[in-house]
């Protein structure tokens, strides 16, 4: 498959006014693009919600490609560096686990638009590459901090030994982030209200122990995910309701 490689029209460091206009043109792109897929977002749109013109958008990225792979960087960036910056270090192995876990669901519950962004961008992905990816420089970084407590845990008897750090943390994004990133699937499947704030805590305490249960030698006995009587037990095919994007 051809890859298509975009590259940031800017060449040299901005300045405090083109920073602030660059991160503007930013905002407002990412709750275009999340709101409507790179398809349907339109680059008027988002020069009128930065405050700027519509030239001033083409001025520093040279089309809506370019700007999309943009915020896909600095989205990922974010979610990923924070990840990094976690001090796990003084937590019980156990512990450790399940605040690295939560905190990953957390992400996108504070941050809205990254569900949408993400299905966008592992279509964008397969057939483009971003200019600013971060991800070849952090994920070896969350190898080791995952790698780190999986250690420490099959030292003391919590954790399986031999637990891959790679595909534990690419299982248990798919699995915590999955009410954000498939909200219909996990309401018709689940009976479960993504836009419902004991719904989603229900969710996260279940993808977290599910995973933990998945690596624990002996798991702990855990309500799991407990449904309300009657409104769960025969999920239909209501759509959930749209989120607002943040």
């Amino acid at each position: 498959m051809k890859r298509d490689d975009v590259a940031i029209s800017q060449s040299t460091r901005p300045g405090p006014d083109k920073r602030e206009t660059i991160r503007r043109i930013l905002d407002a792109a990412r709750q275009e693009f999340a709101a409507k897929g790179l398809a349907d977002a339109r680059i008027d749109v988002i020069a009128q919600q930065a405050g700027v013109t519509k030239q001033l958008v083409y001025h520093y990225f040279k089309g809506k490609t370019e700007l999309f792979a943009c915020v896909l960087d600095e989205s990922s960036d974010k979610a990923m560096s924070h990840l990094v910056a976690q001090d796990l270090g003084h937590l019980a192995p156990v512990e450790a686990m399940r605040t690295f876990l939560g905190d990953m669901f957390d992400q996108f519950q504070r941050t809205p638009s990254l569900g949408s962004l993400a299905p966008e961008g592992i279509r964008f992905h397969a057939s483009h590459t971003t200019p600013h990816a971060r991800f070849p420089e952090l994920a070896p970084l969350l190898d080791g901090k995952l790698q780190a407590i999986l250690l420490r845990g099959a030292e003391n008897g919590d954790f399986k030994p031999g637990v891959d750090a790679s595909m534990l943390f690419a299982a248990a994004g798919l699995l915590t982030t999955g009410a954000f990133t498939s909200p219909y699937l996990v309401s018709v499947l689940a009976g479960l209200d993504p836009d419902e704030p004991t719904d989603m805590a229900a969710w996260r305490h279940y993808a977290v122990d599910f995973v933990l249960a998945a690596i624990s030698i002996k798991p702990s006995a855990s309500p799991g995910l407990r449904k309300t009587p009657g409104r769960n037990a025969a999920p239909g095919c209501k759509p959930a309701k749209p989120r607002q994007l943040s």
